[in-house]
């Protein structure tokens, strides 16, 4: 080692590491990480340095994108989108403060971190039975968008937002459901997660 004490940026070693599965995570982030400290700090700067690594990170994200197969890349796109609706609601209540607003804040923002659970446990790789787990929040949506919609059909001013969100959430729900916590349900053909990203992992 040359004694540069820089680092790639703490939070695309992160995703690196997200993206990677077990069998090739340490060689791939130990890899990059030397070639980070010994060549590209030292000669381009930590700023060209910081670009090339982020570079490195996201040539990795067709590979993960490609293993989560049809139904998977309908989740993570739903995922993303349910998540900056939730988001943009709790802004606009944050805006307005209608009555009642801070508990609507706190529903959105449930909704936007299960949105993200969604998306990391698959990047985490965390295996059919913690993706279980998020059944409960599957429920959980499906209940909150079934009771917006009936509500706000129900209501004298029709909302067209509300009326959106709610089958978004009922759609996030279902998708959870029919995808987390099985087996190949994100496989992109018939090999398993193992052998498409992980060929020398032994699965």
């Amino acid at each position: 080692m040359s004694g540069n004490d820089q680092s790639p940026p703490r939070w695309a070693e992160t995703l690196l590491e997200c993206l990677l599965c077990a069998a090739v995570r340490d060689a791939v982030v130990g890899d990059l990480h030397e070639e980070y400290v010994e060549a590209m700090a030292p000669r381009r700067g930590r700023l060209r340095a910081d670009l090339w690594y982020i570079r490195q990170v996201m040539s990795f994200v067709p590979s993960f994108l490609k293993e989560l197969g049809p139904m998977g890349k309908v989740l993570v796109g739903s995922s993303l989108f349910t998540m900056a609706c939730a988001c943009w609601l709790a802004f606009m209540e944050m805006i307005l403060r209608h009555a009642g607003y801070g508990t609507r804040i706190g529903l959105a923002l449930c909704i936007a971190i299960i949105c993200a659970l969604t998306i990391l446990v698959r990047m985490l790789h965390a295996g059919a039975s913690i993706e279980r787990w998020l059944w409960i929040c599957a429920a959980a949506l499906i209940g909150i968008g079934a009771e917006a919609f009936f509500r706000n059909a129900r209501s004298p001013h029709f909302e067209g937002f509300v009326f959106v969100i709610s089958l978004v959430l009922v759609l996030q729900g279902l998708l959870m459901l029919m995808t987390l916590g099985r087996r190949g349900a994100f496989a992109s053909g018939p090999k398993g997660h193992d052998e498409v990203f992980c060929p020398h992992s032994g699965a």
